[in-house]
């Protein structure tokens, strides 16, 4: 599996990032073009593609943080779910050496208990704390997520600090 990663719209594979990225995220949750343009123009922000030859596989986004990593998005392309690239990718961003940290939707239904179940199966820990992400767009409402963490839980401190970094720096344009 190759990674490439991507620093702007102009890049030949960001075509295959922006279709899975529509497809496997809701709308309230996907950054604009202008947005992702500004996202790009942070040094904390990564775009990873994933490929192995010809194959597109999928992507991470994450930003890098102090002391840990800021999963934005994960996705795979649908027809390759299920055959462990989601969990290379996880394991190849823990080689970063600091904490992933990453939010899920509450556990309502089937699907959402096997998000769980996949994150917990590749070390991530539930965190305790009541969390609410802003708004990507206008005309959306903030949204209740779950947190979850490699490395065990968070501290008060630390969830404040991610609270801070998600507000300030992630959701800032």
């Amino acid at each position: 599996m190759e990674r490439t990663r991507i620093t702007d719209t102009q890049s030949p594979l960001y075509p295959c990032f922006e279709q899975l990225y529509h497809m496997s995220s809701p709308i309230f949750e996907q950054r604009t073009e202008q947005q992702q343009h500004l996202a790009f123009v942070s040094q904390k922000y990564h775009l990873n593609i994933y490929t192995e030859g010809e194959i597109f596989i999928g992507f991470i986004a994450y930003w890098d943080f102090d002391d840990y990593l800021y999963v934005e998005h994960l996705a795979i392309c649908p027809d390759l779910r299920g055959k462990g690239y989601g969990a290379a990718i996880l394991k190849e961003s823990e080689k970063e050496g600091k904490r992933l940290l990453l939010e899920i939707d509450p556990v309502i239904d089937d699907i959402s208990a096997k998000r769980l179940h996949f994150y917990e199966l590749n070390g991530f820990s539930l965190n305790p704390y009541p969390h609410i992400h802003p708004p990507y767009r206008k005309g959306f409402d903030a949204h209740r997520l779950v947190i979850l963490t490699t490395r065990g839980e968070l501290t008060q401190q630390e969830y404040e600090r991610f609270n801070a970094d998600l507000k300030d720096c992630v959701m800032s344009f």
